[in-house]
Order: C-alpha cells, then sequence, then structure tokens
C-alpha cells in the first residue's frame, strides 16, 4: 500500500476539522459552553486523543467553529442582499436562506446567537476580530439593505429586530434537536408584520 499523498493527508485533515466543528455545534446546542472536549469526541464518534490533535482547547474549537460559520453566513448576505432588485425581495431571500443554513448548519446559528451577546461566553483572547467581522459583514449589509427605504434610525432598529426575531424563533427548533423549520412561513409572516407597520 502506497503512502499517502500531501493533498490527501490535507482533505483528511479538513474532514475531520469539518467533523469535530460539527459535533461541537450539536454538544453547545445540548449543553451551552459547559461542553467537555470528550463530549466532542463521543458526538463526533472519534476518540479524545484525536480531537485534542486538532484544537487544544475548546475555546480554539470554538474560535474556529464560529470563523467557519461567519464565512458561509458572509457569502449568504453578499448573495442575497445585494443592490439590484427590491429590498423585500432581498430581505425575504436573505431571512429564508439564513433559517435554511442555520437548520442545515447549527454552527451559523450559534454565531448570530453569539454575536447577540457580544460573545461574552468566550474569553477575550478567543474573541479576536469576530465581532468586527459579523458587523462588516453580517449587520451591516442587513442595515444597509433597508436604508434604501427607510431613515437610518428606523433602518439600525429594523435590522436589530428582524436579527432578533430570526434567531429567537430559531431557537425554539434547533435547541430542541428540531430542523424542519418552515423558512419560507417564517420569513413571509415577520417581513408581513415590518410591511404592515409602515403601512398603518
Amino acid at each position: 500500500m502506497s503512502p499517502r499523498t500531501k493533498e490527501q493527508n490535507e482533505a483528511i485533515r479538513m474532514t475531520r476539522m469539518h467533523q469535530i466543528r460539527d459535533a461541537a455545534a450539536e454538544v453547545y446546542l445540548q449543553r451551552g459552553m459547559s461542553f467537555e472536549m470528550r463530549d466532542v469526541a463521543a458526538q463526533a464518534g472519534l476518540g479524545y486523543g484525536t480531537v485534542y490533535h486538532y484544537y487544544k482547547n475548546k475555546h480554539q474549537l470554538f474560535h474556529d467553529l464560529l470563523m467557519s460559520a461567519l464565512d458561509s453566513a458572509s457569502e449568504l448576505s453578499a448573495r442575497t442582499l445585494a443592490a439590484g432588485k427590491p429590498v423585500p425581495e432581498r430581505l425575504k431571500a436573505w431571512a429564508v436562506g439564513l433559517l435554511k443554513l442555520w437548520a442545515e448548519e447549527p454552527m451559523v446559528f450559534i454565531l448570530y446567537k453569539m454575536a447577540s451577546e457580544n460573545f461574552h461566553q468566550l474569553p477575550p483572547e478567543s474573541v479576536g476580530r469576530l465581532p468586527d467581522r459579523f458587523e462588516a459583514e453580517l449587520y451591516g449589509p442587513v442595515i444597509d439593505a433597508l436604508r434604501a427605504s427607510e431613515d437610518e434610525a428606523s433602518a439600525f432598529e429594523n435590522a436589530n429586530v428582524l436579527i432578533g426575531s430570526l434567531t429567537g424563533c430559531a431557537g425554539l427548533w434547533l435547541y430542541h434537536g428540531r430542523r424542519e423549520l418552515d423558512a419560507e412561513k417564517i420569513a413571509e409572516r415577520l417581513l408581513a408584520g415590518f410591511e404592515q407597520r409602515k403601512i398603518s
């Protein structure tokens, strides 16, 4: 049997790290930050030492998990919120896409939840650039989309309501191990409330 190539080893490494991050997200939804690395290993079906080979502690693991989640969410925001379509259409595409992404990749939901709490569950040295990137790549684009049809203060307020409502609603599903949320229906109801508020 010939030895693995450098590329094969790198592919195995990336697959293993993704497996560990996915397991950490599931464990977090069950236990919050009180989880142990052994919980992640059990969830991933890996040996304790294997998890420690990739991550020396849960804070390093969570930083990597959140950075990966930020990349996924940033791609969605750039794709759905870019100018060109009417604001309601962009907001609906973003909200539906975000809810679906949270159901598929709970680590992205955890990113939004932790951001809403100013990443206080992580030690300052583990937070790094997460708040700045969240603001620039995920929060700012929602405000910018709303600015197209509202004043600055309303755009800021409504971005908070939208993100907070989506996070709270999805949490009721995800924290109870349910992934079958109806993204279209949730987004339509939430955004209909916004349109009704503008009319009245």
